[in-house]
């Protein structure tokens, strides 16, 4: 018998399968369901989807099985993992790899073998979905095929296995929340804490330094937003606002902070605004989620070029200032994420010179409307963020100062969010 040999990225590759939180866990019928579907259609009586953790074979779905997991040195899986394709062992009994192994031996007898290895959120190989026979048998090209892509509604299952946590939990707490109005109101407390412990730490030092503010109308709402580094040079910044507050609105905010900090959108560059715009429609379809879309400003800053990329779906310009010279709309808008759109979303680019500030916001931040007044727009609402950063002593604290200014002329409507990108 041959012991697979251990890939050489197993320490990131068991990260990727622990990081799914899905070993041990019971049964689900999204699983199940492809199992079943797989027996069928190769008329075998024994399918499963095995997880390789680092001494074991664990089964996450499995017919015609009655272990719960083997070891992995006598997997077949084992071997699976290191391909790119579909590996088909047609006889057990005159494969060297196998000939002697205890699973042809014994229980469960295994003569015939494919199974088509599982890749998960980012690429690394983590189980197969394997079809056995007790008896030798053939597997042409179009079978291949058709394994690879059950396969590939099993990755898809994997990918969503973050998001569908995240619901879970908020749909539990909306569940418990019921009960009484007393706990009503400490679950959202602790729910709204929750979303904005999401939020990033302020970066005070670097080439790129930041500091925001947050306030929400209700305890719950649809306002986020993130950055951190995609790699040594380059700097990802986005802010989104799902319609609508409460519950609903908190959720999806979460599962999409959480796809794009987590980076798990498939076959996405996440240096090009255009494509995760693209990726999000895809993602995130307004009929899977409540008939709630979001708006999104998406960027990337290199270091080394000073450029900075950027898209919008649905939402309205950034607002880049420098030290002379007007306030620069940064934006270029296409249509809101969720609706499936037609078109690709595309990017622009701009230089940012030293010291300049770019400025994210919410709609919030501009939809106020005093009792005497007409409403303060996108337009008013950078007069005072220049005012506010032209002021020597406010500068050091520019956003909380602007915050207090803007509450000062009005009570805010829906919530508000506030992120300030300092350039080096």
């Amino acid at each position: 018998m041959l012991t697979a040999p251990i890939p050489a990225e197993e320490a990131e590759r068991l990260a990727e399968l622990r990081a799914l939180q899905i070993l041990d866990s019971p049964p689900e019928e999204r699983f199940d369901g492809i199992v079943r579907l797989t027996r069928h259609l190769f008329r075998v009586p024994i399918a499963y989807i095995a997880l390789i953790d680092a001494d074991r074979q664990w089964f996450k779905a499995k017919i015609g099985l009655t272990v719960l997991e083997t070891e992995r040195a006598i997997s077949f899986c084992g071997h699976a993992i290191l391909q790119d394709g579909t590996m088909v062992v047609r006889d057990a009994t005159r494969d060297p790899r196998f000939a002697d192994n205890p699973l042809v031996l014994g229980e469960p007898h295994v003569r015939f073998y494919a199974g088509h290895p599982l890749a998960g959120p980012n690429g690394r190989k983590v189980g197969t979905l394997c079809v056995v026979d007790h008896e030798p048998r053939d597997f042409d090209e179009q079978h291949e095929v058709t394994l690879a892509q059950l396969a590939a509604l099993v990755e898809e299952q994997l990918r969503l296995v973050d998001v569908i946590a995240t619901q879970r939990e908020l749909l539990e707490t909306k569940t418990a929340l019921v009960a009484t109005q007393q706990r009503l109101a400490a679950e959202l407390h602790e729910a709204a804490a929750y979303v904005r412990s999401l939020l990033p730490a302020p970066l005070t030092d670097g080439p790129v330094r930041t500091d925001w503010q947050y306030a929400g109308s209700s305890q719950l709402g649809g306002d986020l937003f993130g950055y951190h580094w995609l790699d040594d040079t380059h700097f990802a910044m986005y802010l989104f606002d799902v319609c609508g507050h409460g519950v609903g609105a908190s959720l999806l905010a979460s599962s999409v902070h959480s796809t794009l900090r987590r980076q798990t959108l498939p076959n996405c560059n996440f240096a090009d605004p255009g494509q995760v715009l693209v990726a999000l429609d895809d993602a995130f379809p307004i009929s899977e989620h409540g008939d709630k879309f979001f708006t999104i400003w998406y960027g990337v800053y290199d270091t080394a070029t000073r450029e900075l990329r950027h898209a919008a779906g649905g939402h309205h310009d950034a607002a880049l200032l420098t030290a002379d010279g007007p306030p620069q709309a940064i934006g270029l808008r296409g249509l809101m994420i969720g609706l499936v759109n037609t078109r690709p979303a595309r990017s622009e680019r701009v230089t940012v010179p030293p010291g300049a500030r770019l400025y994210l916001f919410s709609d919030g931040a501009f939809e106020l409307s005093p009792a005497n007044g007409p409403m303060l727009g996108w337009n008013g609402f950078v007069d005072i963020l220049r005012g506010c950063w032209s002021r020597p002593r406010a500068r050091t604290a520019h956003v909380a100062g602007l915050l207090r200014a803007l509450q000062s002329r009005d009570e805010f409507a829906d919530d508000f969010s506030l992120v300030e990108f300092e350039f080096a």
